[in-house]
């Protein structure tokens, strides 16, 4: 009996020593991922707990925007860490330079540019944080999102229409409790779903892991997003406001040809043979099959395809500089095309629709 004992006792020692070891491996392994994709250990930035949003970085600062911010429409931009700004300068943001070309182009017809981009928020987190804005201000003439490469790496993560960033965590402290007999041991059970090994797992499953086409959730995710973006739309409307969904450029979603002389220069982690890359293609087409016919769609899929050189950070989805500039260069142009009018500054809500034609070549 002892020796059973003792084995038992030894088994369950290396067991604990085994799941120790592999969260101490874990967390090396995405400290170390983190710094070498995004030059620090962190994977985003510091956050404060919201109740309606569930957390928020909070507004960052716009540049070039008029003097006066009380005349002129008001465009919210809301977004993932792309649209908020991979860089340490405010002016370098996609609507700090939105607002340079809007506001020197055309000075007559001034529009305040807000940042409400959020690092790790998705379509379903932005949604959130609008309804927040809705409450607490007078709407814009505009609300833009900037959505695609959050959406298409949470679902290929968590395989799931309701994945966002901090999914495993929030449900697990949610709804585990209750679930089994071990949501007793509630710290327990949240150190689980917070583990350094889940979140390794969930990578695994988003850069090696590929997506099935036909998979049902990915149906059930389309569906949700569409359902989602429709919403908004009919919220805006409501609100005397257009509503705009830009489906953002990524290099793992591109599929048209970049002129080799650039893709030489390009510093990318994995190849465009990867699963992680399938995994965008396959969600990226499978929306802009759903939502190409939509009047507030416009597709950047492959926007930046045509570049002379790189725009695009090593993990190919945060833009550099010139990508930035691009961008904001269609925007400006597209806005004037037929979300903002400027050739009527006295009816700033008389905005017209833009409808799929004047999307750019995909």
């Amino acid at each position: 009996m002892k020796r059973i004992s003792r084995t038992l006792l030894t088994l369950l020692k290396w067991f604990i020593g085994g799941v120790i070891m592999l969260e101490v491996a874990s967390f090396l392994a995405i400290s170390l991922s983190n710094y070498w994709i995004y030059g620090q250990l962190r994977d985003g930035e510091r956050v404060n707990y919201d109740p309606y949003a569930l957390f928020l970085e909070g507004v960052r600062p716009t540049h070039n925007n008029p003097p006066s911010q009380e005349k002129g429409q008001r465009v919210w931009l809301f977004g993932g860490s792309t649209m908020r700004g991979a860089t340490d300068y405010d002016e370098r943001t996609i609507p700090s330079f939105l607002a340079q070309y809007w506001n020197r182009e055309d000075p007559h017809n001034p529009a305040v540019m807000v940042n409400h981009g959020e690092d790790g928020f998705n379509s379903l987190m932005e949604t959130k944080y609008l309804q927040k804005l809705l409450i607490d201000n007078q709407p814009p003439s505009l609300i833009l999102f900037f959505d695609g490469a959050n959406d298409s790496a949470y679902f290929a993560q968590h395989r799931t229409p309701d994945a966002h960033q901090g999914y495993d965590r929030v449900r697990g402290l949610i709804e585990d409790y209750h679930r089994s007999l071990f949501g007793l041991l509630k710290p327990l059970n949240a150190a689980m779903w917070s583990s350094f090994t889940l979140e390794l797992y969930d990578k695994f499953r988003q850069g090696v892991i590929r997506i099935d086409p036909g998979d049902p959730a990915l149906e059930q995710f389309v569906d949700s997003c569409e359902k989602r973006y429709d919403y908004l739309h009919k919220v805006a409307t409501g609100f005397g406001s257009k509503f705009l969904l830009v489906w953002q450029p990524c290099w793992w979603a591109e599929t048209e040809p970049v002129a080799r002389e650039v893709s030489k220069n390009e510093s990318l982690i994995l190849g465009k043979r990867s699963a992680l890359r399938h995994n965008f293609v396959v969600t990226y087409q499978a929306m802009v099959d759903r939502l190409e016919k939509k009047p507030y769609f416009i597709n950047y899929q492959n926007v930046l395809c045509s570049r002379t050189e790189p725009v695009y950070q090593p993990d190919g989805i945060h833009l550099l500089d010139a990508g930035r500039k691009i961008v904001a260069r269609h925007l400006s142009q597209d806005l004037k095309k037929g979300f903002l009018i400027a050739e009527n500054r006295d009816n700033p809500k008389g905005l017209a629709a833009l409808g799929p034609q004047h999307a750019p070549p995909r």
